[in-house]
């Protein structure tokens, strides 16, 4: 049996922001209590609703999806360090974005959601986002030796599928590259 490859800069990077983001989620207090879903989401953008038998987006959705990946210098981090090194860069500034869905209340035919239900679906994005920034700060003081951590924007995301949400950018410094056993040109 193959043993699998494991990405060495993004999985580690990756599955301990999970980690951090579900701890801190689990401390949301409004509803959903705390998400039901988190996980990590690949491709440029999360997609909402892409199961036809389950609703994440109600259950509570988290995620920590790769964003984009770069070198970067320790002395340049964040910014994109183009020089050539013998065996390729010497640091690599990694982004995720972290994210949290919830239900947006539902109008029927007759009635639209009353203020108290969107003031409780609002106050719980914010209390999403809350445990997102903690979650990043859980990674930047579990790893404080070892890497830089840029906390970034957060925004609101477009409502989709009756769900609303925040995400946030994170870029994170990795390490280099582990050059051994690569060929040689």
């Amino acid at each position: 049996m193959t043993t699998p490859i494991v990405d060495p800069l993004v999985a580690p990077i990756a599955a301990d922001l999970v980690t951090c983001l579900t701890a801190e989620a689990a401390k949301i207090p409004n509803p959903p209590a705390s998400p039901r879903v988190v996980c990590l989401r690949p491709g440029d953008r999360v997609e909402l609703l892409i199961s036809q038998n389950d609703d994440e987006c109600c259950s509570g959705l988290m995620w920590v999806r790769w964003v984009r990946s770069y070198p970067s210098g320790q002395q340049a981090f964040p910014i994109a360090d183009d020089r050539a090194t013998p065996c390729g860069v010497t640091r690599w500034a990694v982004q995720f974005e972290l994210g949290a869905v919830r239900c947006a209340p539902t109008a029927d035919p007759e009635v639209l959601p009353p203020c108290d239900e969107w003031t409780d679906t609002t106050l719980g994005v914010y209390d999403d986002g809350a445990a997102i920034r903690r979650a990043i700060c859980c990674y930047a003081a579990s790893h404080e030796y070892d890497a830089t951590v840029l906390q970034e924007e957060g925004q609101p995301l477009t409502t989709e599928g009756g769900c609303v949400g925040v995400a946030y950018l994170t870029t994170i410094s990795g390490p280099a590259c582990d050059c051994q056993g690569a060929p040689t040109l």
